[in-house]
């Protein structure tokens, strides 16, 4: 469940389009510096959002558009001789948007001369703020829920009678009223979300549609631990209340906690187009090889889980991983997995006395050469291939083509439990049969087919690693002659005396 947007000449964003998610969950938008992530997000609140976005946008240029398409509703945020319009169209859903700390909400009413007026202000003037957020801002900030015991938020009253845009909040230190501008970022950022948390989202419980909650740069403003603690905090409230959350970030801390199918990563290009790489393993979107201070003998590069765990599981039957540290990462796409082996090595990611591997699926073999010559890349070590295709493709193969009814049979009675694999496979075909799915390409790689089971693996809390267990295990089990291959190629090159 997605919305469908498309940008068209916004800041350094000539054309790109992205399927916002609407699943409930934690989504992360990364890239590097530059690359369009907050020009994402903000856009991407106008879903919502009716503000006139020019100290978003700036005044437009020619042809600037926004465009969202879901559930066969439309909205349009368009432009016309150096003016803004008003947006047409509503899509229905209801969201929050704290943007980055030039344009989010956590500094309204910052104006230096607000400083003396929020400071005259008394007790009386307060009203006890609630629950909700004392609690989750002492629990998030210090781990301590009673820290903000004694907080306070302007009465409605007093805010109108002093002509504030927000309910400034207060909390009582050494028998002194620390005013919100007195605050830290942190405090002022938590603050700003919970407040919205609670005043559009808990109250009106959307339970139909998740609401969508953007959040641009909350990094900056916290420490390593609140962070850790922020995203346990959002991960509970998205279950509990429908909500699905993205944000922008280049945190290590936060990315490591979402899982790879919900990491977007915007690949900015010389020509400057744009390019969204989804599904992102961590290690591809923070350039973090998570080594130890000694490093490895050994990282192995490879596109997927299914990867990872086959190369693994013949690491551990084979001892192939005595006397030497061996670090198996998933990347992404093969594409992805060149261009990091590649930079990791320029930039000298990892010691000199590391030697990286390459294992890409062997369908793509007669796509490499081409690659790596039209991007100016070259390996003192070649690529080598796994001798089974992408765990997407596979899939395919053996569940619609040539049936492996060993393999159908445990995987519908370990996985999925709820809605059968027949009955889901079965679904699936008679889209591709009535033009439903159109996208030939997705058809074609398996992709499609992927998506339709990710979407029944949500609804019963697992993840596709779950699938790849039962498809290493089924490999093995039977004894299969390209693991057999690939064992003997991992034997040779991890020998102390290997080249």
């Amino acid at each position: 469940m997605y919305i469908k947007m498309k940008i068209t000449n916004i800041k350094a964003i000539s054309n790109f389009e992205f399927k916002i998610p609407l699943g409930q969950g934690l989504y992360a938008l990364t890239g590097e510096n530059a690359c369009g992530k907050s020009t994402v997000i903000s856009c991407a609140s106008r879903t919502f959002y009716e503000a006139v976005p020019y100290s978003y946008f700036g005044i437009p240029v020619k042809d600037a558009k926004i465009e969202f398409e879901y559930n066969s509703k439309q909205r349009i945020l368009g432009s016309s001789n150096g003016r803004w319009l008003n947006a047409e169209g509503n899509l229905g859903i209801v969201g929050f948007y704290e943007g980055s700390l030039i344009y989010g909400n956590r500094f309204k009413d910052v104006e230096f001369s607000r400083l003396r007026l929020l400071s005259s202000i008394k007790e009386t003037d307060l009203l006890p703020a609630s629950t909700f957020i004392t609690e989750n801002l002492g629990s998030i900030l210090h781990d301590d829920k009673s820290y903000y015991s004694k907080m306070f938020v302007m009465k409605p009253e007093i805010q109108k009678q002093k002509n504030l845009l927000k309910q400034p909040y207060y909390y009582k230190s050494n028998s002194k009223l620390v005013n919100q501008l007195e605050m830290s970022t942190g405090e002022n950022l938590l603050i700003s979300i919970l407040h919205s948390l609670e005043m559009k989202i808990l109250k009106e419980r959307y339970m139909d549609t998740p609401a969508l909650m953007l959040l641009d740069e909350i990094e900056l403003a916290l420490h390593s631990s609140a962070l850790r603690r922020l995203i346990y905090f959002l991960q509970e409230l998205s279950k509990k209340d429908n909500l699905s959350i993205l944000f922008s970030t280049h945190s290590i801390e936060l990315i490591r906690s979402i899982s790879p199918q919900n990491i977007f990563y915007l690949q900015k290009y010389a020509d400057g187009s744009l390019k969204e790489i989804n599904p992102c393993y961590p290690v591809y979107a923070t350039r973090n090889l998570e080594s130890s201070n000694y490093g490895h003998d050994f990282v192995i590069m490879v596109e997927d889980d299914l990867a990872k765990s086959i190369i693994e599981r013949i690491l551990r039957e084979k001892r192939l991983l005595g006397n030497k540290r061996v670090l198996v990462i998933p990347v992404g796409g093969w594409t992805e997995v060149l261009r990091f082996a590649y930079d990791t090595i320029r930039s000298n990611l990892v010691l000199r006395t590391t030697k990286i591997i390459i294992i890409l699926d062997r369908d793509i073999e007669s796509h490499v050469n081409g690659f790596l010559k039209s991007n100016n890349m070259g390996f003192a070590n070649k690529p080598n291939y796994l001798p089974i295709k992408s765990l997407e493709k596979y899939l395919l193969e053996r569940l619609t083509v040539n049936i492996d009814l060993v393999l159908l049979q445990e995987l519908n009675d370990y996985v999925f439990q709820n809605k059968s694999l027949s009955e889901i496979i079965n679904k699936y075909l008679s889209n591709v049969k009535n033009g439903i799915y159109t996208d030939q390409e997705k058809i074609k790689n398996g992709k499609m087919l992927f998506e339709d089971l990710q979407n029944e693996l949500r609804q019963v809390r697992k993840t596709p690693e779950s699938i790849s267990e039962i498809i290493v295990e089924h490999l093995f089990k039977m004894n299969n002659e390209q693991i057999n291959e690939l064992s003997v190629f991992l034997s040779t090159v991890l020998e102390p005396n290997s080249p």
